[in-house]
């Protein structure tokens, strides 16, 4: 059997010219901006928020070498899937990155793949954590997709998320095991996860991700003795004046902070490909933070990217998601 995996993400600016119209895109998207607004209306504003946004957007991605990384390590991701999916000798795979909001576009990826008869197509959104802002979105799109280009919904299966699959949870712990080694001088060890944060009026009309990042940090919990490893939870990459989940990452720096903590790991949870929020906000803003408050060895634990176990984990959620 012919299969088309799609590895469907956010995606981000390639230059620093694609800034604004990368904004402009993600602000577009009523699974993002949910504000019932006329399209006369909305169109506008979505432009001024883009424009608004831009100067800050490129200055950030300025000191990332004026593009994301994220694409790259997403086909970097999509070739070492491919590799290992090619020992399954009963089906012939073909894996495409796809992206929400830049290129390459899930519908550019979604015509080439129609135009190469496969079977069977899976969807794997790269967010662990389902969201109605993420993996939501993603669904909207394909549904869009499928009625578009006509495609039979029986040979498209889509994975909305894996954060508590077994492999993806070991693939965390052996990354958390390998940092931690690192750190002798100081007992217990403090690990701050940091998750990208979302409007807490989506967890009040019922999306789980607040609950679903919760049971994964549970879960890793149960890895580390806790009178070695203490673990914390906060949200980052707030965008407006609404009420977001909390504590924010700054806030929970600041309070490690002034408890005398000198030591901190942070491990970007929920994100599987370093981007803007993972090398800049974490690696850069948060560490100049914890500097001016007083913590003297910040580090910014790596995302998991090609590290094999977690193409491994990849490989397995494909498998289990091949047949009907």
């Amino acid at each position: 059997m012919k299969i088309a995996v799609l590895l469907a993400n956010m995606g981000g600016p390639d230059s620093l010219e694609a800034v604004e119209p990368f904004l402009t895109q993600i602000f577009s998207d009523p699974d993002i901006i949910d504000i019932p607004l006329p399209e006369f209306v909305r169109k506008p504003l979505v432009r001024w928020l883009a424009k608004k946004r831009a100067p800050e957007s490129r200055g950030i991605y300025e000191k990332l070498g004026g593009k994301t990384p994220l694409l790259e390590i997403t086909e970097q991701q999509a070739l070492a899937l491919k590799q290992a999916l090619s020992s399954d000798t009963n089906h012939r795979f073909e894996v495409f990155p796809a992206m929400r909001y830049w290129h390459p576009f899930m519908e550019k990826v979604w015509q080439k793949i129609e135009k190469q008869d496969f079977d069977r197509i899976v969807v794997l959104s790269m967010y662990p954590f389902y969201s109605t802002t993420t993996s939501g979105s993603i669904k909207n799109e394909l549904n869009r997709l499928i009625q578009k280009y006509n495609t039979p919904p029986g040979k498209v299966k889509f994975i909305d998320r894996f954060g508590t699959h077994p492999l993806f949870v070991q693939s965390m712990v052996q990354l958390l095991k390998e940092n931690l080694t690192q750190e002798d001088r100081q007992k217990p060890k403090h690990v701050l996860f940091s998750a990208h944060s979302i409007p807490i009026k989506r967890i009040n009309n019922g999306d789980p991700y607040f609950e679903e990042v919760k049971q994964a940090v549970d879960l890793l919990r149960a890895h580390f003795p806790e009178e070695e490893v203490k673990f914390h939870l906060s949200f980052q990459s707030k965008l407006g004046p609404i009420e977001w989940l909390s504590p924010a990452t700054d806030d929970k720096i600041e309070e490690l902070a002034s408890q005398g903590i000198k030591q901190l790991l942070v491990f970007p949870l929920g994100f599987v490909a370093d981007n803007s929020e993972t090398v800049y906000e974490i690696g850069m803003l948060y560490q100049k933070l914890a500097q001016e408050k007083g913590i003297e060895d910040y580090r910014r634990i790596e995302v998991l990217n090609v590290r094999p176990m977690f193409i491994e984990a990849l490989k397995q959620i494909v498998l289990e998601n091949v047949e009907p």
